[in-house]
C-alpha cells in the first residue's frame, strides 16, 4: 500500500465520520433495551474489563460490557481505534457496566450508530472530527525482502507450540511451529516478550498496536497467514508493561532502544551469549519486516462535551 493509498482510505473514513456525526441521534437506530451504570469500585491497583456479546460472538443478541471506560466505547461507536479519539482524561479512567439487547438481524455499522445513539442519550456526548497527523509505526517490507513462512492449514490444532527461549533476550527462530493458523499464544516475562502462532499481518499490526506507544500501520500489502515465534525484549516505547502494573502484575526493568531505532543486530553465532534484540530488530533480522516511526493523516473524534455521570437507565 503506498502514500496515495493510505491517504485515501483516510479520505473514505473521514466521509463516513461525517456522514455519522452529522445525523441527528433521534434519527438513529436504537438498543430495544439498554442500563448503562457506573462501576462497583474494584481494589486498588485492579482493574477487570470485559467487553463480550454482539455479532460473530457466542451471545449475539447482546452486548456486555463491565468496567469499559468511555473512550473504546467512543471509538466502538464511531468505527474507530482509542487512539482516534481525543478528550478529557477521564476518558480513561471512570468506569460503566453496559448491557444492551440488540434488534434481531442488526449488523456491526447499525450497532455502530446504537451505541452512538446511547451515548448521546445517557452521557450528553457530543463530538466533532478533525484530521489530523498521527504518529505512527509502519510496518513494510525490508530491502532485502520478507522472510516469511505461509502457515500450514492441516497443521494440528492441538499441536503444542515449542518452548520459548528463556534467555534475556529476544532472539527468535524464522518459524512458529505445532500452532494451526488463526491460533496464537503471548507470553510476558520479566523484560521479554514472545508471540508465538500463525496470523495475518494486519492482525500483527493490531497485536502490536496493544503494545506499543503508537498503533501500527500495515503497509506490506502481503495478505497471507504467515507463522511467526517471535521473542523480544522490552522498552520504553512499550505501553503494555503499565497496563499490567495497574491491574497488579509487573515487570522488571528493560533495556534502552527499541522501536524507534532502525538499527539492525545480526543473530549472534552459535554458542555465543544472546544480547537479545528489540522487536524492530527481531522483526526485521527474523522476518525481513521494518517497523518505523512515521506520521500518518487519520480521523480523529475529539469530544466537544459529555457527563461522567450517565443519566438513569
Amino acid at each position: 500500500m503506498g502514500a496515495r493509498q493510505v491517504l485515501t482510505a483516510t479520505n473514505v473514513l473521514l466521509l463516513a465520520a461525517s456522514a455519522a456525526l452529522g445525523q441527528d441521534p433521534a434519527a438513529l437506530p436504537a438498543f430495544e433495551v439498554a442500563s448503562v451504570k457506573p462501576s462497583a469500585p474494584l481494589p486498588p491497583g485492579v482493574i477487570a474489563i470485559r467487553m463480550g456479546g454482539g455479532p460473530d460472538s457466542t451471545d449475539p443478541g447482546r452486548i456486555n460490557y463491565e468496567g469499559v471506560t468511555l473512550r473504546p466505547l467512543i471509538a466502538k461507536a464511531y468505527g474507530l481505534r482509542e487512539y482516534q479519539v481525543e478528550g478529557p482524561e477521564w476518558l480513561d479512567s471512570d468506569r460503566y457496566d453496559v448491557v444492551a439487547t440488540i434488534p434481531p438481524g442488526s449488523d456491526k455499522k447499525q450497532i455502530g450508530l446504537m451505541m452512538q445513539r446511547l451515548l448521546v442519550e445517557r452521557f450528553h456526548l457530543k463530538v466533532h472530527h478533525e484530521s489530523k497527523p498521527l504518529p505512527v509505526y509502519t510496518l513494510s517490507v525490508a530491502k532485502d525482502g520478507a522472510k516469511l513462512k505461509e502457515a500450514d492449514p492441516a497443521a494440528s490444532a492441538t499441536a503444542e507450540p515449542p518452548p520459548p527461549k528463556t534467555s534475556a533476550s529476544g532472539g527468535s527462530a524464522p518459524a512458529g511451529r505445532g500452532m494451526p493458523p488463526g491460533a496464537l499464544r503471548l507470553m510476558f516475562g520479566t523484560g521479554t516478550r514472545h508471540l508465538n502462532g500463525s496470523l495475518t499481518l494486519a492482525r500483527l499490526c493490531d497485536l502490536l498496536t496493544n503494545f506499543l506507544d503508537r498503533p501500527v500501520v500495515d503497509l506490506t500489502d502481503l495478505k497471507g497467514t504467515y507463522q511467526f515465534d517471535l521473542s523480544w525484549i522490552a522498552d520504553e516505547n512499550e505501553r503494555i508493561a503499565g497496563k499490567l502494573q495497574m491491574a497488579t502484575m509487573s515487570f522488571g526493568s528493560a533495556p534502552s532502544g527499541g522501536a524507534s531505532s532502525n538499527e539492525s543486530k545480526a543473530p549472534p553465532p552459535d554458542g555465543a551469549a544472546d544480547p537479545g534484540l528489540t522487536l524492530v530488530q527481531a522483526l526485521q533480522v527474523n522476518y525481513g519486516l521494518k517497523l518505523e516511526p512515521k506520521r500518518n493523516p487519520a480521523d480523529v473524534v475529539v469530544v466537544d462535551r459529555a457527563e461522567n455521570v450517565p443519566t438513569e437507565n
